[in-house]
């Protein structure tokens, strides 16, 4: 009988050492695994195979499987570690408004990574980039200042602002996970297999939209940026009209006051450069044509999340809009500055003369420009005709109050002639547009009527006593302002189906 053990303290200590702990055992088993170990399960909702030549990827979402449990947004969230109350993937309802069958489905949706990205096409800094091998649309954080104009291009409400780091982001489609063979987040969450994803040929994502088709009911053109994702068993036993859950909510849009200082500001600096290089000169005018120049120019910065990166908003001139009129307007002020500066020096007329007229020039194009940066977004009430009548009523009106006071009066009635058109619900080609501003924002509208007045009065005052245009020039920017708000928030915003107001 042994009365002292074999082993000591130190073997035993030792012995402890070579046993693994359960976090050590756990990493061991995932170093043995060759392939994911959910694969089995997903395996079947994603390609075996990488887009070939002429394919992409896309989703494909069984609108008969989606429940609505909201697994996919959660699983979007955790997996890509975005703050509260952002999210990349939303989800819906459709509804039948027939009486005899009704019916209502929830819908999942995320980015459609569009053969033809209108958030690309639209982005002055090239922060979007399509991959050529996968389609997927990419956002480049570091790219992007937070301009937000690609939250006005995209037609489904896809990119989001965010507002702690000061640029948009959106769904990459986990693309990093499918390089690897795994499924994206959303695809692996959802329960009931709802979502998947599919190969495509890209000739056949352009070839869809036909006659005004949208990918779901309520939604928009899809020949706007031909969206990839497919939506299949869309319930419909009564053949009745299918319509989105929240068809019938008024909600304003965000006004963007940075903006509308901005635009207003512009276009009377433009007018009143124009209509001084017209009649000669006004040493004063000049002098606030340059100032509301400048003003209008600063004002926009504080729309951007970035504004130190606004230096890169050169970079798409060759297809964004946005772009262009930044690389208007920067030359523009700067001729109207020298304008207004050259009569208080000894230097000859000329220069004065050539700085007038060329930022008269470049202030119709950078007008011009402006116009086109929302008529390029295809929202109906930013159409071609009623942006560019609003913003070239603008510049009239208080371009030419101090030269041409009579056409300044006149383009005053004339844009509160038209307005009160769209507004009236029962003759405007705009009723969402005229239900809100006779609804949520009669406030705006009322204030626009009565400082569109005092306006008018007072312009037309001064045709007698001159001296009067200048407190009608300040009522006719604050008329214009309210205008402008109008204009913004009075817009139907296009989006994928939402939820049942509550």
């Amino acid at each position: 009988m042994k009365l002292v053990s074999a082993e000591n303290l130190i073997d035993e200590l030792l012995a402890e050492q070579q046993s693994l702990t359960a976090v050590e055992r756990f990493s061991q088993f995932h170093e043995n695994e060759t392939t994911p170990l959910l694969e089995k399960r997903y395996r079947n909702l994603i390609p075996f195979s990488r887009p070939g030549e002429g394919e992409q990827y896309s989703f494909e979402v069984d609108l008969d499987a989606c429940s609505g449990c909201k697994a996919c947004v959660t699983a979007c969230h955790s997996l890509n570690g975005l703050d509260e109350g952002e999210s990349w993937r939303d989800v819906g309802a459709l509804v039948s408004l027939d009486e005899d069958s009704s019916s209502q489905q929830t819908v999942t949706t995320a980015c459609h990574h569009c053969a033809d990205p209108a958030c690309a096409n639209g982005c002055p800094t090239l922060a979007y980039e399509k991959d050529s091998e996968t389609g997927i649309v990419r956002h480049l954080d570091d790219q992007c200042i937070g301009c937000q104009y690609c939250t006005m291009t995209c037609p489904y409400d896809v990119p989001k602002y965010n507002d702690a780091l000061g640029i948009v982001r959106k769904c990459d489609m986990c693309q990093s996970r499918l390089r690897d063979g795994e499924a994206p987040a959303c695809v692996q969450a959802c329960p009931n297999e709802a979502i998947k994803i599919r190969i495509v040929p890209v000739e056949e994502v352009k070839s869809r939209p036909v006659n005004g088709s949208s990918i779901l009911p309520g939604t928009a053109p899809s020949r706007i940026t031909k969206p990839s994702t497919t939506f299949l068993n869309l319930y419909n036993p009564g053949k009745g009209r299918i319509v989105p859950a929240d068809h019938d909510s008024l909600k304003p849009a965000h006004a963007h006051f940075p903006l509308v200082a901005m635009l207003v500001m512009t276009q009377a600096a433009s007018g009143v450069l124009l209509f001084d290089a017209i009649a000669g000169p006004g040493r004063w005018h000049t002098v606030m044509g340059a100032f509301l120049a400048v003003a209008g120019l600063a004002a926009a910065t504080l729309h951007l999340g970035r504004p130190l990166q606004a230096w890169r908003s050169f970079l798409g001139w060759r297809k964004s809009w946005l772009s262009r009129e930044i690389l208007v307007f920067g030359p523009w002020a700067g001729l109207a500055l020298i304008a207004a500066v050259t009569p208080f020096l000894p230097v000859p007329p000329v220069f004065g003369d050539f700085a007038i007229w060329g930022a008269a020039t470049l202030g119709i194009i950078g007008v011009f420009c402006s116009v086109m940066v929302y008529a390029f977004t295809q929202r109906p009430f930013w159409n071609l005709t009623q942006t560019g009548t609003r913003f070239g009523l603008t510049l009239l009106a208080a371009g030419s109050l101090f030269t041409f006071p009579v056409l300044s009066v006149v383009a005053m009635l004339g844009k509160m002639a038209a307005e009160w058109y769209v507004s009236r619900p029962d003759t405007s080609p705009f009723p969402f547009s005229a239900r809100l501003i006779r609804g949520a924002l009669q406030s705006f509208w009322k204030a626009r009527l009565v400082t569109g007045a005092v306006a008018l009065l007072l312009a037309a005052t001064s045709l007698v006593i001159p001296v009067v245009a200048f407190p009608a020039f300040g009522f006719v920017l604050l008329s214009e302002f309210l205008s402008r708000v109008i204009y913004f928030q009075a817009v139907e915003e296009p989006h994928m189906p939402g939820g049942a107001a509550s």
